[in-house]
């Protein structure tokens, strides 16, 4: 692959991560503009694969533009995965997997694991779990960036470390349960715009497991949570308010910034 195809990884990674968080000023903005639209369609296009986009263009026809009808996805965000409206769609990897606690407090500190392995330090601006699928969104982003960066740079031992994150994140994480979630996603919510954005997260899981060669054993059913109501407040989160933000602390394997490749977002921040 070329540094180009990590970077529209990255940010259809970034993307999905922004439009599943709790709706803000930085998606308003970005819907409004159609900036979210014209870059979901481009970077979608990069890959030669029909089902991504499809999946692609169907979010960005559903997508809203007028600041009201915005507004109005924040009411249904609410409604589908926020406490305030009692969301029954979870956002979090351990409401999809079978378990006891002891397994539940292993897989976070095995996500604050990976987070901390690339120098990524937690905030305590934003109290999400370590398993908010926004956070893993941004993970995959920040790892695809670097992997761009990596390639650019000839560091061959870099790349080999980055690239087998990313598939053992697949395989042990994401890849395991964004199927359910977003089964989850198409039976309870009538909403078209989560509904295309849950298929289209699926398609780019799917893709990318088969790009580093990973079969991620799929959670069967979605049981009780052992976790409710727990929060990871001694880890805290990487995100910086939303899950689009800057990390505080990089791999320390960039190159010098004028080498770097730069996403192809505009001016919006990313977490690069």
């Amino acid at each position: 692959m070329t540094p180009d195809t990590h970077v529209h990884r990255a940010r259809l990674y970034n993307l999905t991560s922004l439009a599943f968080d709790r709706p803000g000023d930085e998606l308003k903005e970005a819907l409004v503009s159609g900036e979210f639209t014209e870059q979901l369609l481009e970077s979608a296009a990069h890959f030669e694969d029909d089902e991504l986009r499809d999946r692609a263009e169907a979010v960005a026809e559903t997508a809203p533009t007028d600041p009201d009808d915005i507004d109005e996805r924040y009411s249904d965000w609410a409604t589908l995965f926020g406490f305030e409206e009692g969301g029954e769609i979870q956002q979090y990897q351990i409401e999809y997997a079978p378990g006891t606690l002891v397994t539940s407090t292993d897989t976070l500190a095995d996500l604050s694991g990976f987070y901390k392995a690339f120098g990524l330090t937690l905030t305590e601006a934003n109290r999400e779990r370590a398993d908010h699928l926004c956070l893993q969104l941004e993970f995959l982003s920040y790892l695809s960036l670097q992997t761009a960066y990596l390639e650019l740079d000839g560091d061959d031992d870099g790349i080999d470390i980055v690239t087998n994150a990313q598939g053992d994140f697949l395989e042990d994480h994401l890849g395991r349960w964004i199927p359910r979630f977003a089964e989850t996603v198409l039976d309870e919510s009538d909403v078209a715009f989560y509904r295309t954005l849950a298929e289209l997260v699926d398609r780019l899981v799917e893709i990318d497991a088969e790009r580093f060669d990973v079969e991620p054993d799929v959670f069967d059913e979605t049981p009780p949570s052992p976790l409710e109501g727990f929060t990871d407040t001694d880890e805290g989160d990487f995100r910086c308010g939303t899950c689009g933000s800057t990390p505080s602390v990089a791999t320390g394997q960039q190159p010098e910034p004028s080498a770097q490749p730069q996403p192809p977002r505009g001016d919006r921040d990313g977490p690069y």
